[in-house]
């Protein structure tokens, strides 16, 4: 971080704070599921972990196709909620990362809860 200007060292710095915030707030709950996410400026994709990190299902919008972005990442969700009840799990955490709850995130969790799964 030293070569950064002051600006971006106050951007990073409150970055990794809220990073660090959700985490210990996940990490407090002990869930046995948890379903990380990821996003690029076109892409949404998240992934559903266990307690020791190991992958079970996986899922991106890269190929769906909707009109908008937020429509994409809603179906994505849909997907998944799919492969979580073939798994038979009832209950996850969502880890949002650092990313405000808003938007495409928003739309992703929005499209769980319609699949009928407990956040």
């Amino acid at each position: 971080m030293q070569n950064l200007k002051s600006t971006n060292k106050g951007k990073l710095a409150s970055f990794l704070r809220r990073k660090n915030r959700v985490n210990a707030i996940i990490k407090w709950q002990h869930p046995d599921f948890r379903i990380v996410i990821n996003r690029s400026n076109r892409y949404v994709k998240a992934q559903l972990l266990d307690k020791t990190w190991n992958v079970i299902g996986f899922v991106c919008d890269k190929e769906l196709k909707w009109e908008n972005k937020s429509q994409k990442a809603h179906e994505a969700w849909l997907v998944l909620a799919r492969t979580i009840q073939d798994k038979k799990i009832k209950k996850v955490v969502f880890d949002r990362n650092w990313y405000l709850y808003h938007g495409r995130i928003k739309s992703f969790v929005e499209g769980l809860r319609a699949g009928w799964i407990a956040l």
